[in-house]
């Protein structure tokens, strides 16, 4: 279990080198190639996901696999080239809702999205295996919400379980399934294919399994910007389990400049398997910080100092025991019986019919 430690270097994790090579040509994605999408939309994407302004300047990436700590696993690139906004939208983290107050409640997210242009080029994170290339209809009601995907089985493992990565809306397909790719390969383009309002990518890290419920947040596997680092922690009550749903916010600690705002994890997603978090600031230039947290009216607060090229971790203990709030129950409707097959009425020559349902 991960504790509070001081910067450490250690030497990177070994990872096999890919045998896969790049294309001598690679196309180009065109956005005037329609892509697949569903039949009927049942929702819409909250928040519009095109960029609304200029991409923000960010250094260039450390390359990965990078691992200055043994816990860390930045093994994944960004999955977007360097001058486009290869950063997550922080409004929608992992494990949580949106948390733009003008959008009503919507579905835990369980991967980080990437607005950018129709056409932008997405590569693959790492090197391995395409398992999946194509529209991916739920199996609980058939509604393609993720558009066009690919999904990699990765050729290395963590702690002896595999390793996915899926890339979802995309507007056109470069791979194929059984496709061997190189990380920084091209495999797609951006599109608003699925349930979406805007062309973005949404990235899903699957540990063990290839399934929905099996994601961890993507933050902890992509590697950082040069001089930058990665916040997680853990919010917990006196018993030491994690308390959902608080607000997390970012800032200098030398003044009150917010500098990022999440969440702790809802829902079911998964915690990474060493860190145990239920946090993740990603994308945080050096330095010293201020951890804090917001919850039924309470506050609590913690400093860290930030180093760059890994994960720096917080615990924060509140002081009173979480209890989950008791779910509504639903009403169970009773059903009306009634009357099938013919009556005989005493006397009748003839028999009736029931009346219909």
């Amino acid at each position: 279990r991960p504790t509070e430690r001081r910067p450490a270097v250690a030497a990177a994790t070994p990872r096999p080198a890919p045998e896969a090579l790049l294309p001598t040509t690679s196309p180009t994605p065109d956005p005037s190639r329609p892509g697949t999408r569903p039949g009927a939309v049942r929702f819409s994407y909250p928040p519009a996901a095109a960029p609304t302004a200029p991409v923000e300047w960010r250094p260039p990436p450390y390359p990965a696999p990078l691992a200055f700590h043994p816990d860390d696993h930045y093994w994944l690139i960004r999955p977007l080239p360097s001058g486009t906004r290869n950063y997550d939208l922080d409004y929608y983290p992992y494990g949580s809702d949106v948390l733009l107050a003008q959008y009503a409640p919507y579905r835990i997210h369980h991967g980080s999205d990437f607005p950018n242009p129709k056409g932008t080029p997405i590569l693959a994170a790492g090197s391995g295996t395409v398992i999946h290339a194509g529209p991916l209809p739920s199996a609980r009601n058939g509604v393609n919400y993720y558009g066009n995907t690919v999904i990699i089985q990765h050729d290395w493992a963590w702690r002896g379980q595999a390793v996915y990565t899926l890339y979802a809306h995309t507007l056109e397909l470069f791979v194929a399934t059984g496709d061997r790719v190189a990380q920084g390969q091209l495999i797609a383009g951006v599109g608003e294919t699925g349930e979406v309002s805007g062309p973005h990518l949404h990235l899903e890290v699957r540990v063990g399994q290839n399934t929905y419920g099996d994601t961890r947040n993507p933050l902890l596997w992509i590697a950082p910007y040069e001089g930058w680092g990665t916040v997680a922690g853990r919010f917990v009550d006196t018993a030491g389990d994690m308390i959902p749903g608080a607000d997390v916010t970012l800032r200098y600690l030398d003044g009150e400049a917010e500098v990022r705002r999440v969440r702790t994890y809802q829902g079911n997603v998964k915690p990474d398997d060493v860190w145990r978090e239920n946090f993740v600031v990603g994308d945080v230039p050096a330095g010293r910080y201020r951890v804090e947290l917001s919850f039924q009216g309470r506050s609590f607060r913690r400093s860290i100092d930030v180093q760059p090229g890994q994960t720096n971790y917080v615990v924060i203990s509140a002081d009173f025991r979480y209890v989950p709030p008791t779910p509504t129950p639903t009403p169970t409707l009773t059903p009306t019986p009634t009357l099938t097959g013919t009556l005989t009425v005493p006397g009748a020559s003839a028999p009736s019919v029931a009346p219909p349902p």
